[in-house]
């Protein structure tokens, strides 16, 4: 199932924008270029009930509307939005969701999330996130990540964030704070990377999912988890103890002391 999240056949960009920098256009952006590079293989959907194209796709009011098949959605829109979306989602067969958005228990909302929470396991929508940058693949082109690649600076195009070069380290990370600051350190020591995973509040998929995901990736060697909190200790060590046999494991947990929990918690 996890599969869905990596190597989709047909991506829906819900809350897809055509406004330059906005996180929806940013992520668009992304598919895009990925798509015209030949990396990425999926069917590229853009959603948003104001517009009729963006960047030169035609777009769609509803997930519903779309005509192909769609197996994984990326979800940018509003919080308060988000349950109908799921449910749209849910109708229209999609088993695979990266939920960008904010404002959920991260800010004390745990009902929104909760209510998101079974729309999602009633249609048995599997879920990264919420609030969180997603996923970035290497090889396949996923890349939910909205913070640019590129910034204009005295009327020069110049990279903000690099994307990093492929390898074979998969950087798992609950702060997509530390995983954007790890990755443009391993971009500058030329340190290749297969995936990046930034699960946010870990409503659904969380890090034992992925360790277990992870440990049958032929382009995943190694395994580097930064993680701020566990709710399920026993389930993560014995995932972690599975794993660990095939593939090296690095954990860095952030909050162990008042300060940083409170870090951690922000």
């Amino acid at each position: 199932m996890l599969d869905k999240f990596f190597n989709p056949k047909g991506v829906a960009i819900i809350g897809a924008s055509a406004t330059e920098g906005k996180p929806g256009n940013v992520t668009l952006k992304n598919f895009i270029e990925n798509k015209e590079k030949g990396i990425l293989k999926a069917e590229i959907y853009p959603v948003n009930p104001k517009h009729k194209e963006i960047l030169g796709l035609k777009c769609y009011k509803s997930v519903t509307d779309i005509p192909g098949s769609v197996d994984l959605a990326v979800v940018i829109v509003p919080a308060p939005f988000v349950p109908q979306v799921m449910e749209d989602c849910g109708k229209k067969g999609i088993k695979a969701a990266i939920i960008i958005s904010a404002g959920f228990s991260e800010i004390g909302n745990v009902e929104l999330e909760n209510k998101v929470k079974e729309i999602c396991e009633r249609h048995g929508i599997r879920v990264i996130g919420p609030n969180g940058l997603g996923v970035f693949d290497a090889y396949t082109g996923v890349d939910t990540m909205f913070v640019p690649q590129y910034k204009e600076a005295e009327g020069k195009l110049m990279l903000a964030t690099p994307r990093p070069d492929k390898g074979y380290i998969t950087l798992i990370s609950q702060s997509g704070a530390f995983g954007v600051a790890a990755l443009d350190y391993m971009k500058g020591e030329g340190i290749g990377v297969s995936k990046f995973i930034s699960y946010g509040n870990k409503m659904d998929v969380d890090e034992a999912d992925l360790m277990e995901y992870l440990a049958k990736d032929p382009t995943t060697k190694a395994i580097l988890i930064y993680v701020e909190s566990i709710e399920n200790g026993r389930r993560f060590m014995k995932a972690a103890k599975k794993v660990v046999k095939e593939k090296p494991i690095v954990v860095f947990k952030a909050g162990r002391t008042e300060a940083g929990s409170r870090a951690a918690a922000s």
